[in-house]
């Protein structure tokens, strides 16, 4: 089915995060705050002073060699299939989409919570944003095949979700929120994908 296909987008993507990486390290470490914060990290009360490219840089920015090589790697898988079924501009819609639109409503509902001590990076809102797409997918295919193996395709990826969130909320250092929106506008989104 996918044979011919090749996933630029997701290529490009994780491209572009090893290359930002690679500056938060040579800019004085990818475990550095203020590096972090100098090279485009979300800081919520700064978004909505009027630092808005802060929506789009911290969805590329990791903090250490786990958080990035973690994201990387569902990147990849989740990213090729995704992109594998949209194309490669309905799949980069998809995942700004997922990451910018978490990244702001993340920092509009912290702000009304009153925490300003947010700080937050990586591409993990915009992955789940891409587990997102695939719940669209999976259930776009049950509602029109209401076979036992579209049945059997959702039920997996609700368990992944599932999963995940468990890891999310047993974690205190990974953002339950940022991941939920993330998963949230995925889904949205593509809906909205899969009928155009």
């Amino acid at each position: 089915m996918y044979k011919n296909k090749q996933a630029y987008g997701t290529y490009l993507l994780i491209g572009i995060n090893l290359g930002v990486f690679a500056l938060e390290i040579n800019s004085g470490g990818s475990e550095n705050l203020e590096t972090l914060y100098q090279l485009g990290a979300l800081v919520p009360q700064e978004v909505l002073g009027g630092e808005w490219w802060r929506l789009v840089t911290a969805n590329f920015l990791h903090f250490g060699w786990i958080h990035l090589v973690s994201n990387m790697l569902g990147l990849f898988f989740i990213g090729r299939f995704v992109e594998f079924v949209l194309g490669f501009s309905r799949f980069l819609i998809a995942y700004l989409f997922s990451g910018i639109g978490s990244m702001l409503v993340f920092s509009i509902l912290t702000i009304e919570l009153g925490d300003y001590q947010q700080i937050l990076v990586g591409a993990s809102a915009a992955i789940m944003g891409l587990v997102g797409v695939m719940s669209a997918i999976a259930f776009s295919d049950w509602r029109k095949e209401k076979s036992r193996l579209a049945a059997k395709r959702l039920n997996f990826i609700l368990l992944i979700i599932g999963l995940q969130f468990i890891f999310d909320i047993t974690n205190p250092q990974v953002s339950f929120l940022s991941h939920l929106l993330g998963l949230i506008l995925g889904f949205l989104i593509g809906s909205v994908l899969l009928i155009g």
